[in-house]
């Protein structure tokens, strides 16, 4: 009781400065807010972690009329309290729900709320909003029963969802589910099991990002417009690699796991053919100390050499090689992603210089020149990590002096001596034709002159 006096003195204190962002954390679960909460018009932000909702919520006017952001974790609610509150805050654009017990999350008529979050530990029966203008929802489900059912048919403008968490482990529980954000740009999938099916169609779909379990030959795509497609990857690496994403074309990026091998980049290579239209290839391996069975798996990749498939071709191809000290296994992954594409430009990074990588460095200029038959194809090599300006060399000879000792990813760029040889002609028909007309422009002169 005493506790809860000073409580409600703090309170007062506080919300008299017209406070506009508040935060209150309570680790008593039967402690039950003060109603004088309710009645603080200014309130911008309203975090609750905790406690009980004030026992006068269902009963008096809630004046949350500039609430911009609503946070509730551990906090008993139900639907019907998830409703008053929203229809409550008028303004409110940001909603979180954490840990909350709910069986229903309904939120109904809402023209200003853009974001919603919902973290369940128990069974979510089904999810219902209508918020036009609602272009962000994130689920976290930890029930292990399935996806909710949703309705968001009011909703079309949801361009970003992630969901975490399971589906139903049928054929048809991944299209289902996709099947609720018909206008969805970017979605993030974190399925805790191993799918048998994974199959998409959306026009809409710009950026994908699957850290699940799926083999590639279970995965179809009708996805024209995708620009990115992370797979597998990382929750830790999902956001942070579609920031630096800057290719024009679309790009799939992987983050393997260290126990890929021969028939991952035979997978690799089929999922490519599915006409996805990718042009750019970003692969990671982040190991730093290569054990016994992660060598044994990249020294099992020479048996790619007897699968007659032709290199697939792509515009460019970037592999981060996360190593702290020189390993055969480098050549290896080099040599295999070789096999299974063909790309007009690679670029290698490291946490290492490449001048301590002097192996990899020369056998990707090797396998890359090989890869013409015709032996028109040159390399230039580019240092775009310099301190200095970037370096442009031609060949091998000058790596050592001129890529500083701080350098870590290097560029090679393959240039077709056959199409230099065709400008070099055009240029020259060009300059014989405009000679050719000078000669005849000077003789019809010097025909009038007669």
């Amino acid at each position: 009781m005493r506790n809860q006096i000073l409580l409600i003195d703090a309170l007062k204190k506080v919300l008299k400065n017209g406070v506009r962002e508040l935060a209150i954390y309570i680790t008593n679960s039967k402690y039950r807010l003060p109603n004088i909460l309710l009645s603080v018009s200014v309130l911008k932000t309203l975090v609750i972690c905790g406690c009980k909702l004030p026992s006068s919520l269902m009963f008096d006017a809630v004046k949350f009329k500039a609430l911009i952001k609503l946070s509730l974790v551990s906090v008993p609610i139900d639907d019907e309290v998830i409703k008053h509150l929203t229809t409550s805050c008028p303004l409110l654009q940001e909603f979180e729900i954490d840990s909350c017990g709910l069986q229903r999350v309904c939120v109904y008529g809402h023209q200003n709320l853009q974001s919603v979050y919902i973290q369940c530990n128990a069974a979510v029966e089904r999810i219902d909003i209508e918020a036009p203008n609602l272009y962000s929802l994130r689920i976290i489900n930890e029930d292990g029963t399935g996806a909710p059912q949703m309705n968001l048919a009011s909703c079309k403008k949801p361009t970003t969802v992630s969901y975490f968490g399971y589906l139903l482990p049928n054929s048809n529980g991944f299209t289902n589910f996709v099947s609720n954000f018909p206008f969805v740009e970017n979605l993030y999938l974190a399925i805790s099991y191993k799918c048998k099916n994974l199959k998409l169609s959306s026009h809409s779909l710009r950026t994908l990002m699957l850290p699940s379990k799926c083999d590639f030959e279970e995965i179809e795509f009708n996805t024209p417009n995708l620009a990115l497609l992370g797979y597998p990857c990382n929750y830790a690496s999902f956001w942070p690699m579609v920031r630096r994403s800057t290719h024009l074309k679309a790009c799939m990026q992987c983050y393997p796991d260290d126990g890929i091998d021969a028939l991952w980049f035979q997978k690799l290579r089929l999922f490519l053919d599915k006409k996805n239209g990718f042009k750019v290839l970003n692969l990671y391996i982040e190991v730093s100390i290569f054990d016994q069975s992660s060598m044994k798996n990249f020294i099992e990749l020479e048996k790619l050499k007897v699968i007659e498939l032709p290199p697939y071709e792509l515009d460019h191809v970037e592999l981060k090689l996360d190593a702290r000290e020189e390993s055969s296994a480098h050549v290896a992954f080099v040599e295999a992603v070789l096999w299974c594409c063909r790309p007009q430009s690679l670029t290698l990074r490291s946490s290492v210089p490449f001048e301590e990588q002097s192996d990899v460095v020369k056998f990707t200029y090797k396998k890359l020149l090989e890869q013409d038959d015709q032996g028109h194809t040159k390399i230039q090599i580019v240092s775009p990590s310099s301190a200095e300006a970037q370096k442009h060399l031609m060949d091998l000879k000058s790596l050592s002096m001129a890529s500083p000792r701080e350098g870590k990813a290097i560029s090679f760029i393959k240039e077709e001596e056959v199409k230099r040889l065709q400008s070099v002609d055009h240029i020259c028909r060009h300059l014989q034709l405009k000679r050719w007309i000078k000669s005849l422009q000077s003789a019809r002169r010097r025909l009038f002159v007669f």
